[in-house]
């Protein structure tokens, strides 16, 4: 399990600059895009 837990953490940190870049498109806004990617790691984990 802890495997498991290790490698979803990685992956997740992985995808933060991907997420981000994808929020700033969306929101225009550095600021408001990371709230927005910080919300969504919470849900995610």
């Amino acid at each position: 399990m802890a495997a498991v837990s290790q490698s979803f953490k990685t992956d997740l940190l992985g995808s933060i600059p991907s997420l981000r870049a994808f929020a700033v498109s969306l929101t225009q806004n550095a600021d408001k895009a990371d709230d927005l990617v910080q919300e969504t790691l919470v849900k995610a984990w």
